[in-house]
């Protein structure tokens, strides 16, 4: 605590400079580097000095990621709560909870939504995370959307369940309308 007391009062008196009345400091340190002496060849660079032409380019190719938090990257351990599968919004209900509303099939990337049982809605894409169990969107068809969600066994068997979310029809006979055909289906 000492030296680093001495060590600020130093730079305080250093910067205030010692120039009693004449209001004259200490000479300024750019004119002190400057008369330094000699620069060196570009060939006889000690250590201290640098290349003006040198260029650094950061190659992050099996480097760790900064901005990413360790404690992430660390598997977990036994005996505490289990961290969840993924942190979605859909993600946070059991599949037999959400519903199919509507799909949009006429595309090369389809897409669909589905609602929670607050009736707010959520666009999936295939690889989309669905479901408590960190279930994937495999496949969306023209009325039904397929999650595959995996199951390790006590023996370490990793086993896949696909479930499929369907678009509920109603009961009175309603007409479904097919974009793609331009034709009109009844539904039984």
């Amino acid at each position: 605590m000492r030296v680093l007391t001495l060590a600020m009062v130093m730079v305080v008196a250093i910067g205030c400079g010692s120039g009693g009345s004449s209001g004259q400091g200490a000479p300024p340190v750019a004119a002190k580097l400057k008369t330094a002496g000699p620069v060196a060849d570009a060939g006889t660079l000690s250590p201290l000095q640098v290349d003006s032409n040198y260029v650094y380019a950061y190659n992050p190719v099996g480097k760790r990621d900064p901005f990413r938090n360790l404690l992430d990257d660390m598997p977990s351990r036994g005996g505490g709560d289990t961290p969840s599968l993924c942190a979605d919004p859909l993600c946070q209900f059991d599949l037999d909870q959400l519903a199919l509303v509507a799909v949009v099939s006429g595309d090369a990337n389809p897409l669909a939504m589905l609602e929670d049982p607050g009736h707010t809605g959520y666009i999936v894409r295939r690889n989309s995370k669905v479901g408590r169990q960190g279930g994937k969107v495999t496949e969306v068809k023209r009325d039904c959307v397929v999650v595959t969600e995996y199951f390790q066994t006590p023996d370490g068997k990793v086993n896949p369940n696909r479930v499929n979310l369907c678009v509920k029809q109603d009961k009175r006979g309603a007409a479904v309308l097919d974009l793609l055909n331009n034709k009109t289906y009844e539904s039984p």
